[in-house]
């Protein structure tokens, strides 16, 4: 019983460490649900895709960065998780402070309600800015120009990925710092 205590005192001490789980294809969700159900954290960012089936339109929710779902586990939860045969590795976030902003400014542009699209990189070419007005103030983002379309391109480093949103360039100010 008194080995059961010491063990249960030491996790409490031990800090949980920020992961990315590299998961196998199309696999997101489960893993998020054995991450719930074993009682852990677990953040997977989605977005509404609409698709035309047929006569009918079908709403699908489906990840913002595919292949890849963030936690916050100790090393014995870790491998647990490992167990479950549905990760292809696990990444330590390197800098978590730095990781969890870009996520937080990812899901405060989708609870406005605007269409955001996935990207598979990130834009290190034009500006760096920050939005000073309309529901996206305080963002911080790289400016995408593709003809007369300006967008505004939200990285999430980690992952090497980022999220795009269609922007007025008058709402924008540039940013020294990144």
């Amino acid at each position: 019983m008194r080995l059961r205590w010491n063990e249960a005192t030491q996790n409490k001490k031990m800090k949980r460490t920020w992961y990315v789980l590299h998961v196998k294809p199309r696999t997101e969700k489960k893993v998020a649900q054995y991450l719930q159900v074993y009682g852990y954290f677990c953040h997977l960012p989605l977005y509404d895709k609409i698709y035309k089936l047929q006569r009918r339109t079908v709403k699908r929710q489906l990840p913002m960065f595919p292949g890849y779902v963030f936690t916050r586990l100790l090393p014995d939860e870790r491998v647990t998780m490992l167990k479950t045969n549905l990760i292809v590795r696990t990444i330590e976030a390197p800098s978590p402070r730095q990781m969890i902003h870009q996520l937080r400014q990812v899901a405060h542009i989708a609870r406005t309600g605007h269409p955001l699209t996935p990207k598979a990189e990130i834009f290190n070419i034009g500006e760096f800015v920050k939005v000073k007005y309309g529901p996206f103030r305080g963002t911080e983002g790289y400016i995408k120009r593709e003809g007369a379309k300006a967008t505004f391109v939200l990285n999430v480093d980690i992952l090497g990925s980022s999220v795009e949103v269609s922007i007025s360039p008058e709402d924008l100010e540039k940013t020294d710092t990144q």
